[in-house]
């Protein structure tokens, strides 16, 4: 008589959070309009359904084999008022100023465009190695590699300049992915009231109280082969306010953190990874 089949129920379940904090100075690069549209927790569930709770929205979509997806997103912005230009600075002149040459800006700017385009051309050549790696303690450096490749291929992809890794935002993303685990919980916010901003903070990246920064969150977890670089990183390009973060214009650090392991609450048991990818750009 053959052996009777056992079937695996695989799972996977994703994070998303974005904070921007921006001096008046730097505030003033973005429009007010885009302010007011990140202003407080705002819900980014995409074609799931929508419930909403104190802090994020959460949607739930399940398939007829027992694979579950869940998409949680929040955003949250904290600027300071930017103040109004003064009057005079609008006003139209009948006899505007012969305008000032600048060869060395646009020189520069047109460097600038060239290295952007030619860091963009290299990613798009180079193929991301190792991207259905299921984590161990051994291989975290190479699983952290094939996030990092993918997430810039589709930066790439979309016109956007590469992350350079950052040492301080991968401090602070294996420390969350080490929680999560310790801890028994999913969430940005720790059980303790610790935010992104907090754990970002305590490792230096923002270097103080007046400098302005924009930085965002991305967590995943899941089981057996949706565990791998790959599948982690297409759960996170197909809800929105996870592409969101990984499409960023503004972000030019990233921190990635990966445990071999899953809330013990949330796993059933079943082998898998935890994901952390911290993003930031201070904004001085």
């Amino acid at each position: 008589m053959p052996p009777a089949r056992r079937f695996l129920a695989t799972a996977l379940s994703i994070l998303s959070c974005t904070v921007l904090s921006a001096s008046p100075a730097a505030a003033s690069s973005r429009s007010s309009a885009s302010l007011a549209e990140t202003n407080g927790w705002a819900t980014i569930a995409g074609r799931a359904r929508n419930r909403t709770r104190s802090l994020c929205a959460t949607a739930h979509r399940r398939s007829a084999r027992r694979r579950r997806r869940t998409a949680r997103g929040c955003k949250q912005t904290t600027p300071k008022r930017t103040p109004k230009a003064p009057k005079s600075a609008t006003r139209r002149l009948s006899t505007p100023p012969a305008p000032t040459p600048a060869p060395s800006v646009t020189a520069a700017g047109h460097a600038g465009a060239q290295n952007t385009a030619a860091s963009i051309a290299a990613v798009l050549a180079t193929p991301c190695q190792n991207t259905e790696l299921t984590p161990t303690a051994e291989n975290g450096a190479l699983v952290r590699a094939s996030i990092l490749c993918l997430i810039n291929r589709k930066r790439a992809e979309n016109g956007e300049s590469p992350l350079e890794l950052s040492p301080d935002l991968e401090q602070a993303a294996e420390g969350h992915c080490h929680e999560l685990i310790l801890e028994d919980y999913f969430a940005h916010v720790s059980p303790t009231g610790e935010t992104p901003v907090d754990r970002i903070r305590s490792t230096g990246y923002i270097p103080g109280p007046s400098v302005g920064y924009v930085i965002g969150e991305n967590l995943a977890w899941g089981t057996y082969q949706l565990s791998t670089p790959a599948s982690i990183v297409a759960a996170w390009i197909a809800s929105p306010g996870h592409l969101a973060n990984i499409l960023e214009a503004q972000y030019r650090e990233t921190g990635i953190g990966v445990t071999p392991a899953v809330p013990s609450s949330l796993s059933g048991g079943s082998p898998g990874a935890t994901y952390a990818q911290e993003f930031g750009v201070i904004i001085r």
